[in-house]
């Protein structure tokens, strides 16, 4: 029994040791000081976060849904002098930290389809007391397009930045200098086949909130273009063809009514057959775009023509009419032409200028 006791109080005196160990430990790093996990102390005035962005890869660009996933680097800095430190020897120059070790700004990209995935993050502390914050993540974001000029369009894609409430009022946004780019292989691995990547431009300021508050706001506006070269030759080419081939009822003999119609009505079907097919491409949206309008003009000037057949055929049945019809097809062969034309100029100046 004795012997039990006496082993008793060894394995106590030994657990206390080393609880005072890490205890002092912790203590000196920091780690067990809970002041340390709120704001460093700023004297009324805001504290300043220097934000910026690494832009590793935009994976998808969704002009249907209006959104893009986006995988990239989030940097940030501040000083809080309670970490400050004397280095004690030429390899003490940083401390590095976890998080939950120590105060960090709680910052949402507010403009988030659901909620980003967060990798591996680094926080490292200069002896003055500078934290440097970074952050990978992955995330899809909603952003507003103007597609107006589709599918030659430009689009801004936006990364909204706000703190969280809580934090909002004590926080101040600056740039970091030369911390918002883009990865140099970005263009040799990028998935976006139909978009070329132009410039990344931030920029820090305040906006509101509720009760006619404001926070800080941090945007980076993504500037693309879009690679018109899929249109062009897999919907405007293949529609112009369909449309002049309506137009083969011209040539045909007035009196042959039956491969008019063929003509035409095949054509037509044509038409919507292709229109179904490609619309799961196309943006859903409550304004015409360039496109929408080509289509529309294609489906007008595809109905011009049966319209057309069918006014000569009735007027060539009756004999006294027949000079009418004969007029009125030798006028369709230019001027129905010549005005899709005309009308293809108009539209392309109200919708791209």
């Amino acid at each position: 029994m004795t012997g039990n006791r006496g082993a008793l109080v060894a394995i106590l005196v030994v657990a206390s040791v080393i609880g005072w160990c890490v205890a002092g430990d912790a203590a000196q790093s920091g780690i067990a000081d809970d002041s340390i996990l709120q704001a460093p102390p700023s004297q009324g005035q805001p504290i300043d976060i220097a934000i910026g962005l690494h832009i590793i890869n935009i994976a998808s660009i969704n002009e249907v849904t209006e959104q893009f996933e986006m995988d990239s680097y989030q940097f940030e800095r501040w000083t809080d002098p309670r970490l400050a430190f004397t280095p004690k020897g030429p390899n003490d120059r940083v401390r590095n930290y976890a998080v939950g070790q120590i105060w960090i700004p709680q910052l949402e990209m507010i403009n988030a389809a659901s909620p980003r995935t967060r990798g591996d993050t680094s926080i490292r502390v200069a002896p003055d007391g500078t934290v440097n914050y970074a952050e990978r993540s992955k995330v899809a974001l909603s952003s507003r397009f103007a597609l107006r000029r589709f599918p030659f369009d430009r689009q801004a894609l936006l990364i909204i930045i706000h703190p969280f409430l809580v934090d909002g009022p004590r926080i101040r946004f600056s740039l970091i200098d030369h911390a918002t780019w883009t990865a140099s292989e970005f263009e040799s691995y990028s998935s976006l086949a139909q978009w070329k990547l132009q410039a990344v431009e931030p920029r820090v300021g305040t906006a509101p909130t509720y009760g006619g508050l404001t926070v800080p706001e941090a945007r980076f506006e993504i500037s693309v273009e879009r690679r018109s070269s899929f249109y062009l030759w897999k919907v405007f080419l293949p529609l112009l063809l369909m449309v002049f081939l309506s137009w083969s009822v011209f040539w045909i003999e007035a009196n042959d009514l039956s491969n008019q119609i063929q003509v035409a009505v095949t054509t037509i079907l044509t038409v919507i057959a292709f229109a179904f097919a490609i619309s799961a491409t196309m943006p859903r949206l409550p304004y015409l775009t360039y496109i929408d309008a080509f289509f529309l003009e294609c489906y007008i000037y595809v109905f011009l023509a049966v319209v057309e057949l069918m006014t000569v055929h009735v007027t060539h049945r009756i004999e006294q009419r027949r000079d009418l019809g004969v007029r009125i097809r030798a006028y369709s062969k230019w001027l129905i032409p010549a005005s899709f034309v005309v009308s293809n100029i108009l539209i392309a100046v109200h919708f791209l200028t």
